[in-house]
């Protein structure tokens, strides 16, 4: 072997070397730009505008809803034919939301956590009319032909609240142009929510210190209380409801 010659075999595994070594600097390299690049394109892909669609059709069947709600404070009478039109919305608004679940599950445009966003909004809108149907139904139990003091004070404020949220709601197609009105109705739910509260508390209050002058009376204060409980909680709805538009807002739209 000459002086300064490097043996063939020698020199093959050192190209070998040389060229993992060279796989290894530039693989890193390229997967960061690739990931940056579909990033980018799944910025600029046309998202799903059928979502704003369904948002506002939910929307109107929680109005709806607590339309029905402040009816029955006058139209005691018309108690099983709210109760079956409650029971017909509280199905469509189930079926939208399907829709919705449907749509995330194909939506490639999104990534994880805004699909847990959209999918906890929509659940948290459907719960707001599960809320009222499911009281108005527990109502319909009761000895008493009688639409209770504290489900006519409960209404307006559910009412309010489900108009709030309808507008806000109609927001968020335009988060940009739109997002102070969105925030002030936002602020108006924790209002009304802030309402309720001082109402379960006066209504509980007053179910537990006022004595049963009649034995049957107990079932109607026992099943009264669970009502104004569902109702609490129905406003709890709405408010987590605006939190998440609220965290919408911060995020710049959906």
């Amino acid at each position: 072997m000459k002086m300064g010659k490097v043996p063939s075999g020698f020199a093959a595994t050192l190209r070998r070397v040389e060229g993992e070594t060279k796989v290894r600097r530039v693989f890193p390299i390229t997967a960061i730009i690739f990931s940056s690049i579909l990033h980018k394109m799944t910025v600029f892909l046309p998202r799903e505008n059928k979502f704003f669609d369904l948002f506002e059709e939910l929307a109107d069947k929680a109005v709806e809803a607590a339309d029905l709600l402040v009816d029955l404070g006058t139209k005691y009478s018309a108690l099983p034919q709210i109760s079956e039109q409650l029971r017909r919305l509280e199905e469509d608004a189930d079926s939208i939301v399907h829709q919705i679940i449907q749509g995330l599950y194909y939506d490639h445009t999104r990534v994880t956590e805004e699909k847990g966003d959209i999918r906890y909004f929509a659940h948290n809108l459907d719960n707001v009319i599960d809320g009222i149907e499911k009281a108005v139904v527990r109502l319909s139990f009761a000895q008493k032909q009688e639409v209770p003091e504290s489900v006519i004070e409960f209404s307006p404020i559910i009412k309010e609240a489900s108009e709030e949220i309808r507008t806000a709601v109609h927001c968020l197609r335009d988060l940009k142009r739109e997002e102070s009105t969105l925030e002030a109705c936002c602020i108006r739910i924790n209002e009304l929510e802030n309402e309720a509260d001082k109402v379960n508390r006066k209504r509980l209050r007053i179910l537990m210190t006022t004595p049963v002058e009649d034995p049957n009376e107990l079932l109607d204060r026992l099943l009264l209380k669970e009502i104004v409980e569902i109702l609490e909680d129905t406003m709890d709805q709405c408010e987590d409801v605006a939190n998440i538009m609220e965290t919408f807002r911060l995020k710049g739209g959906i």
